[in-house]
């Protein structure tokens, strides 16, 4: 699978967030089970029923080791990265559970009261997923500093996932959730710095969804960990409420089409706005700028941009909005 990686720095995206100085922490499951346990198959009922009451407070993402068989489907489909997770938890056995990454359980243990003793909690990092696209995804993933941002030695994880597949398994099991596909990210993330409180920064990916996956189950899950103690500090998904990065003065919400653009851009503004429209590369660098002076529409001419994954930004005395921008 090809994977592009790519990162925008704070000074491309220091922006001002409409939320505390903490942001909502998502508790990330990690969960570790296999298509030819029986002992998964009497745990994972229970287990998903009892997180189905906290839809909307967690991440989960199933990984498919080889203990305690190798003839998973699941795990002979990516036998390198899902061994590479259950290494680094040290997984003997399935079904476990991993808390944010830490405190792991057996899968049929999990309890309300575990859950609501972590959900609820806020973290400094807020992460916005982005994707567009079909069978060939461009990703997008925002890790927004919102308060001083944790030190050591941190690490993103971009994980593609897929959400429900009907399987009939050998140990009974026929629907799993969230099933872990591929990494964007290196089997171990990749280390990340992050921005001084009140910036974020960009990673971009873009992957194919590949044979026998379910292009309309496919999703991204991004977290941010720190791989010394195993923490994670947050994650997140596209299908989280949306992080505006749009100043309530600008007045609505901004449209920028067509994305992917191959000739020309544009950008509809919701009030008639005098400022600055910028387009960036991945680099930081500005290729492009132009004024919109009294208009409600401006048209960006990006046809002699190499293909590639752009920000577009605009700067007016109201406030400062940005926009990923994919050049075929």
């Amino acid at each position: 699978m090809q994977r592009i990686f790519t990162l925008l720095f704070a000074s491309l995206l220091f922006i001002s967030l409409n939320a505390q100085q903490q942001a909502k922490r998502y508790l990330l499951l990690e969960h570790f089970t296999n298509t030819r346990c029986g002992i998964c198959a009497n745990s994972n009922p229970g287990f998903y029923n009892t997180i189905a009451g906290y839809e909307g407070d967690y991440h989960h993402i199933a990984y498919h080791p080889s203990v305690p068989y190798s003839n998973c489907i699941f795990y002979q489909a990516n036998t390198e990265e899902n061994s590479a997770r259950a290494n680094y938890y040290t997984i003997f056995g399935t079904p476990r559970v991993f808390f944010n990454g830490t405190n792991g359980v057996s899968g049929g243990q999990v309890s309300a009261s575990m859950l609501e003793d972590r959900i609820g909690q806020t973290s400094p990092l807020a992460i916005q997923v982005r994707e567009t696209g079909n069978s060939n995804r461009q990703v997008e993933v925002e890790v927004f500093s919102v308060d001083n941002p944790p030190v050591g030695d941190l690490r993103l994880f971009v994980a593609v996932v897929e959400k429900e597949i009907q399987y009939n398994a050998p140990n009974g099991e026929t629907l799993h959730h969230d099933v872990f596909r591929d990494m964007l990210t290196d089997k171990d993330g990749d280390p990340i710095t992050l921005s001084a409180a009140g910036g974020s920064v960009v990673a971009s990916f873009n992957f194919a969804v590949q044979s026998g996956w379910q292009e309309n189950e496919v999703y991204v899950l991004a977290f941010v960990q720190d791989y010394s103690t195993k923490e994670v500090f947050n994650s997140g998904t596209r299908f989280d409420p949306v992080i505006n990065s749009t100043g309530e003065e600008l007045g609505g919400t901004m449209r920028l089409y067509p994305n992917p653009a191959m000739e020309e851009a544009v950008v509809e503004f919701p009030n008639v706005v005098t400022g600055v429209l910028a387009v960036r590369n991945g680099f930081g660098q500005t290729v492009l700028t132009q004024k919109a002076a009294g208009q409600r529409k401006a048209r960006l001419d990006v046809q002699g941009l190499p293909a590639g994954a752009y920000w577009v930004s605009f700067e007016s005395e109201k406030g400062h909005w940005v926009k990923p921008l994919f050049k075929r």
